[in-house]
């Protein structure tokens, strides 16, 4: 798999291409366009965003970071948080299932 080639970048919603699925983690590309939100939401468990191409801001508790690529982030588990495109970009969300 190219995750580059194979994201389907689509104008209403976030592009999603599954990685890994298993019982103990969970893995998957993310696409956005450039201004395409990913709108406020929670995670149950810790997270890592690794921005593989592009740029993104995210943005939690009044608190905003662009981040480019091969950076990363953690990102802590019941805290609302957002992420928009600054450019078309494509990242990695890598959690643990509960």
């Amino acid at each position: 798999m190219n995750i580059l080639n194979d994201i389907q970048f689509q104008e209403e919603k976030p592009a999603v291409l599954p990685i890994k699925n298993s019982d103990k983690q969970q893995i998957i590309a993310i696409g956005l366009k450039k201004n395409q939100v990913l709108k406020k939401h929670v995670s149950a468990t810790p997270a890592l965003i690794v921005v593989l191409k592009g740029q993104i801001l995210f943005e939690m508790e009044g608190n905003a970071t662009e981040l480019t690529e091969m950076e990363t982030f953690d990102i802590p588990p019941t805290v609302p948080h957002e992420v928009s495109g600054i450019e078309e970009s494509v990242f990695l969300l890598v959690k643990d299932k509960p």
